[in-house]
């Protein structure tokens, strides 16, 4: 009989368990998604790949719990996960784009949608961000999107405070340069 109670504790403790690593990542999903799928959407400019990292991110923090749980800060965890993600689907968006146009000669293009509800003048910045080269791009998406300090971005990068310094003041230079040429809607 006292085995039996037991194994009913045994479960039930499972069960409670479960219900509450659910309720935290569900809490955790609620707080970040939305910041997470905007971080992810400037470095892809795609909506449907930003949502698809985002997605993968919460889904491999799910299969670590038990390790993930202990993180000191998991909102920055999943975002250092969702831009590697991120980085690593813009690699392999180039390596396709490239063999497409071998292919069939011509270049794939998409259509976001985060630019509903935003002004012409963020939609022609965010337009010159996704210009960038990546690193650049990461760095420009979490300073301003994320408002991150320059180490922070450095931790998230697993780069120097140093690279991050170089790489935001050549994207603001770049950026100066695009948003104030002629035609682009950046000049006065």
């Amino acid at each position: 009989m006292i085995a039996t109670i037991t194994v009913m504790d045994t479960a039930d403790q499972s069960a409670a368990n479960a219900r509450r690593r659910e309720d935290a990542i569900l809490n955790l999903f609620d707080q970040q998604y939305t910041r997470l799928r905007g971080l992810a959407y400037v470095m892809l400019g795609d909506s449907g790949l930003a949502e698809e990292v985002v997605m993968e991110a919460f889904a491999k923090v799910f299969s670590i719990w038990p390790r993930f749980r202990r993180t000191d800060s998991p909102a920055a965890y999943l975002r250092q996960v969702v831009v590697n993600m991120s980085r690593g689907k813009l690699r392999r968006r180039r390596v396709e784009s490239r063999a497409g146009a071998l292919l069939h000669g011509r270049s794939q293009s998409r259509a976001p949608d985060w630019e509903a509800g935003r002004s012409d003048a963020d939609i022609d910045v965010w337009r010159a961000v996704g210009t960038l080269p990546e690193r650049q791009r990461a760095c420009v998406a979490l300073r301003y999107l994320e408002d991150m300090t320059e180490r922070e971005i450095a931790e998230t990068l697993d780069c120097s405070v140093g690279t991050v310094k170089s790489q935001l003041s050549r994207a603001r230079k770049r950026l100066a340069e695009i948003l104030d040429a002629p035609g682009s809607g950046g000049g006065a």
